[in-house]
């Protein structure tokens, strides 16, 4: 029989009160033990002081399921030493507390915290943290959850149960204070000023104008404060791993630095418009916004978008998204992502799995990719694989994983070409993983798919400053062009003007679907129409009600068009780089007069709403997309496609059973009738629809991916 309280649910027996008393001795006995060699060492170095002689604080361990600790910090001076006690509290039924979010650092024991008059060791950071929050003398004592304090971190048993509690935790505060550090540079004041003001501006549209119109780059604002932005969104916290589960809730939240402080809310908000709004300007002044926005209610309720949903709803996403942070402890890569919704398998009544810190960091990697492809109904779990092509660094004891399972901590984590919900290359189909669709204990994926073709040429890896118009790293997108030109079927080589392969041009259609121009199929596998979708509904959206007359040609064009913009503004001294009988931006649509423009409420130079183009979204979409990826050209049908860095030629191009993108097959040299998993892919008229492209005359095979 179950026990509910609140949203958690908790099975009782797991532990029992026998392995408790039990666990509790032994483990007094070696903290004892540890006390007394302690004491030791520290007479035999001379260095007892008073505060060293005080008796340890000694927890006791933590009898209820679904109970915590608190700290009552009391009020004290600056120059006070820390003081407080910890009382019990039942998570899920408590309320009026605080939580603090912050950063461990180095696991150096310097400072110290009287707990009922006896010493507890703490870190040095921690220490700072507590003097910065904690009253002012004659205040009443502040009750505050800090794991640190509140979680016995030498009982594994109790850190085991308390992992499951933290979202619970945070979630029900009445506010989370975070503590990002010490200010020793003086930065805080002025990031959180430029933050206000950003804010400020893209809220106010007329004042967002006349800023763009004296100079989009924001040139008037002093360096020293975009530098000290930069520096905010370089601290540790925002990277944690737990911080997502702590400050991811619809909790109320205060972040200090230093001796400044500033609503979360509105920190997030800012970085927000600025990431949406501000791109060019974001990337001129190289802000990491997504440092930010990540975090945001990641795990409070699902968003009311059905995609959005989707992404919230997978535990596979959020695995993702967390590998982009650092942890101490690579197990916490997944453990720190079980208080999320998404790990909660309604149909068993339990979490995908419980955290262990006992299983080595190979078995908790192999165990969650099992779950997730068998509780999921899609094959979300291949398309985490992240690779550059760097070497990674080895796991504890030797160990290895199969191809076909992330190594969360050294996954190189850009944007998720499967983001959930937004293709179906293999239809409506849904995987048919069971625990039977393994081999060889559980190290061979066993799944169905078709062979698509094979990957015949390929451009080097695309950079971030392949999509920035000052950069001449952005001739690698004529080197994939040329790609595309060489692929299409035309005259003998001898009689070619290998020059003119190199030109922009409207000529010449995309060899698997003669319908589409190749241009058109090149700019989409760069930057997919989804993505830059998504990223003009988050800033500048298209109309939704053009004149009914072109409605569907402007829907049709839209992404083509601002692909082709882009072109133009990337390569705006370089004419000679477009065809001068079919050049794509002859199909562009004139600019409105300055009348006109007046008339619309737009800046002259602009279309007007109705032919508004967003070559600045395609290029955010396009670096997003590409980034860490190659251009390639299959061998046979000559399909255009986004490949995984580390894609050779021949590898194989595959659609598998409940797959929502195409993916990267490589024959496995130690064994012909087996396969290594090489990562997804992006490919034009192979992101399917309901029917996907399984079903469509292809024979269905077995691959055996080890």
């Amino acid at each position: 029989m179950e026990q509910k309280y609140s949203n958690i649910v908790f099975s009782p027996g797991r532990v029992t009160l026998y392995d408790f008393a039990k666990e509790q001795e032994a483990w007094e006995k070696a903290e004892l033990a540890r006390q007394r060699r302690e004491s030791e060492r520290l007479a035999k170095e001379k260095t007892l002081q008073p505060v060293v002689l005080a008796e340890f604080y000694r927890y006791r361990r933590i009898q209820d399921v679904y109970g915590s600790r608190l700290l009552v910090l009391n009020s004290g001076h600056k120059e006070d030493r820390l003081t407080g006690r910890l009382e019990g509290f039942s998570v899920g039924r408590t309320r009026g507390y605080k939580a603090l979010s912050y950063v461990w650092g180095e696991p150096q024991f310097t400072d110290v915290i009287f707990i009922d008059g006896k010493r507890l060791a703490i870190t040095d950071g921690l220490g700072t943290a507590l003097r910065r929050i904690r009253p002012s003398a004659g205040q009443p004592p502040l009750r505050i959850w800090i794991d640190q304090i509140c979680i016995n971190q030498k009982d594994t048993v109790e850190r085991n149960q308390q992992v499951s509690l933290m979202h619970a935790i945070f979630r029900d505060a009445g506010q989370v204070l975070v503590w990002l550090g010490a200010d020793s540079e003086g930065h805080a004041s002025r990031a959180f000023q430029l933050a206000g003001s950003l804010r400020s501006i893209f809220d106010d549209k007329l004042l967002a104008r006349l800023c763009k119109l004296k100079g989009s780059s924001f040139d008037w604002i002093p360096p020293e404060y975009w530098k000290s932005l930069r520096e905010l969104c370089k601290l540790p916290w925002f990277r944690r791993v737990w911080i997502p589960q702590e400050i991811g809730t619809d909790a109320d939240a205060i972040v200090h630095w230093g001796s400044e402080s500033m609503r979360w809310a509105v920190l997030h908000d800012s970085m927000r418009k600025l990431e949406t709004q501000g791109w060019e300007l974001k990337k001129k002044q190289r802000i990491d916004t997504t440092a930010i926005t990540l975090l945001f209610r990641r795990f409070a309720n699902p968003p009311p978008n059905e995609m959005a949903s989707k992404a919230r709803l997978s535990f596979v996403y959020q695995l993702c998204l967390s590998a982009r942070n650092v942890a101490t402890d690579p197990r916490d890569y997944v453990f720190a992502q079980l208080g999320h919704a998404s790990a909660w398998i309604e149909s068993e009544r339990a979490m995908i799995i419980q955290p262990d810190y006992d299983n080595t960091v190979a078995t908790v990697y192999h165990e969650i990719a099992i779950r997730a492809l068998t509780v999921d109904n899609t094959l979300m779990l291949l398309n985490a694989i992240s690779d550059n092509g760097e070497p990674r660094p080895p796991l504890s004891q030797g160990q290895t994983l199969p191809t076909w399972v992330p190594r969360w901590d050294a996954g190189r984590f850009g944007s998720v070409i499967g983001y959930p919900g937004r293709y179906k290359a293999s239809g409506s189909r849904k995987s048919e993983i069971t625990k039977s669709s393994f081999e060889d204990d559980h190290r061979t994926l066993v799944v169905r798919g078709v062979a698509i073709d094979k990957i015949d040429k390929f451009t080097t890896k695309f950079t971030s400053s392949c999509f920035n118009p000052d950069s001449s790293k952005k001739e690698l997108i004529q080197t994939a062009w040329r790609l595309c030109r060489e692929a299409r079927p035309t005259q003998p080589s001898r009689n070619r003007d290998s020059s003119r392969d190199a030109k922009f041009t409207t000529q010449g259609a995309y060899p698997p679907d003669p319908s589409t121009p190749a241009l058109k199929a090149f700019l989409d596998t760069l930057a997919p129409a989804a993505c830059l979708a998504h990223l003009s509904l988050s800033s500048s959206p298209p109309p939704t009600s053009p004149p009914p007359s072109s409605a569907a040609a402007y829907h049709e064009n839209y992404h083509y068009h601002s692909g082709i913009a882009a072109l133009g503004k990337l390569f705006a001294a370089w004419s000679s780089h477009f065809s001068i009988k079919h050049d794509p931006r002859k199909l562009l649509p004139p600019p409105p007069a300055a009348a006109e423009a007046e008339a619309l409420e737009t800046e002259p130079g602009d279309t007007a709403p109705e032919k508004r183009l967003n070559p600045t979204a395609w290029m955010q979409a396009a670096e997003d997309h590409a980034v860490n990826r190659r251009f390639a050209v299959t061998k046979e049908a000559s399909y255009f496609a986004m490949v995984p860095p580390t894609a050779k030629a021949g590898d194989i191009l595959c659609v598998l059973l409940g797959g929502e993108t195409p993916y990267v097959l490589r024959a496995d040299p130690a064994d012909g009738e087996r396969y290594l998993f090489v990562g997804e892919a992006y490919v034009p008229g192979l992101m399917g629809n309901e029917k996907g492209v399984i079903g469509a005359g292809l024979e269905v095979k077995t691959f055996r991916i080890r």
